[in-house]
């Protein structure tokens, strides 16, 4: 008869970890980063935790996307008002803020429920390499080479 370890919350220690997100596509990108944040690496992390998993990913000004994918990609916002609507392509959202469009498609990965916006809140995204994070706590991430 197998017996199951039950693993609590307190058990989960914190992790940081720092992604250096120039030259990736911003698809591949969001996909490791997500998966980070759910704490797919953790084999301790179960479906109900929250993985305490925290990713900061710097130059975001750097990333990489085909000319076709800047011109025809579009957010859209909505102000809840007739004639509110409003789109913007990506090469618009990204010359103004360059980690939004990161922030989007990492959100877009995550599950839509409080676990999910919990996780959100853990993602910092900084344009250039300067961030407030102290580097003693951080751990340096090639995700290139990633598997998960």
């Amino acid at each position: 008869m197998k017996s199951v370890t039950k693993i609590k919350q307190s058990e989960i220690q914190e992790k940081w970890y720092l992604v250096d997100a120039s030259g990736m596509r911003i698809g591949n990108l969001a996909t490791k980063v997500a998966e980070l944040l759910q704490g797919k690496t953790n084999p301790l992390v179960r479906r109900y935790h929250n993985p305490s998993t925290k990713v900061v990913v710097i130059n975001a000004k750097d990333i990489d996307f085909t000319f076709k994918r800047g011109m025809t990609k579009f957010y859209k916002n909505y102000s809840g008002f007739p004639g509110g609507l409003k789109f913007t392509s990506l090469d618009d959202s990204f010359s103004k803020h360059p980690e939004r469009p990161i922030e989007i498609a990492v959100k877009g990965m995550l599950p839509r429920n409080k676990r999910g916006d919990d996780m959100f809140n853990n993602l910092k995204v900084y344009a250039d390499a300067n961030h407030p994070h102290t580097p003693e706590e951080l751990q340096q991430v090639d995700i290139r080479n990633i598997r998960i």
